[in-house]
């Protein structure tokens, strides 16, 4: 369902498309198939849900850019409901999905995340997750260390200068890490196969860990005109 805050940045009225729309009620683009060659097109927009009749307005989504080529030519079959991806991370097939064609294999595959997204985007992804990966921890390490060499110490360790040495150091090394890291970005597995009717469908593996019944299994859009997003943060 479209937000209010959505919603107002579509603007029918101040286009007149509302008046228009108020005064030609079938000028609406019924039993027309339009084709729109753009950079993006985003299925879940408030605008691009339903038409008047009801039915979907997004008939069909095609990627051209070849950002979101993935090799899948590797195959396994599973273990005890689990495969292994190419990430190393072991991968749990949930049971609701439709079983895989008989004598089907399980192709699989993995993408940068930052492969699929725009750069602004990808600046933006980076920012927020050196600040919750990243800052947020080294800081603290860097505090707890500071903390620990300016604190008076008893007993052997009062005039340690190896420890005041271990300590200097840490602090310095943390502050270097800090400084040169890089983000590689998310990295997701890539599960997809042909199930019993003959559909090819594919799986991402957004949450990283394995648990691919917290993401969407889709067919190709046109088929099921349904889609997935990576995560919250990237919206």
């Amino acid at each position: 369902m479209a937000s209010k805050e959505l919603l107002g940045q579509q603007p029918k009225e101040e286009i007149g498309a509302a008046r228009f729309i108020a005064k030609n009620p079938t000028f609406d683009g019924r039993n027309v198939i339009v084709g729109v060659f753009d950079t993006g097109v985003d299925p879940g927009a408030p605008g691009l849900q339903t038409t008047p009749m009801g039915t979907k307005k997004v008939i069909d989504i095609v990627d051209c850019t070849g950002s979101g080529d993935v090799d899948t030519s590797k195959t396994a079959s599973p273990v005890d409901g689990k495969l292994t991806g190419l990430s190393g991370r072991t991968l749990s097939l949930p049971t609701e999905w439709p079983a895989i064609a008989e004598g089907g294999k399980y192709h699989l595959g993995v993408k940068p995340g930052y492969e699929l997204m725009p750069r602004p985007l990808v600046a933006r992804m980076k920012a927020e997750r050196r600040k919750t990966l990243v800052d947020e921890g080294q800081r603290e390490a860097v505090a707890a260390a500071q903390r620990e060499l300016r604190e008076p110490r008893e007993g052997a360790a009062k005039d340690d200068k190896k420890l005041d040495e271990e300590l200097k150091a840490r602090v310095a090394q943390l502050e270097a890490l800090q400084k040169a890291y890089e983000d590689p970005g998310p990295v997701y597995d890539v599960v997809t196969y042909k199930d019993g009717g003959g559909t090819w469908r594919v799986c991402v593996d957004t949450s990283e860990r394995g648990e691919l019944a917290s993401a969407a299994l889709l067919a190709p859009y046109r088929l099921e005109q349904k889609y997935g997003t990576l995560d919250a943060v990237s919206l």
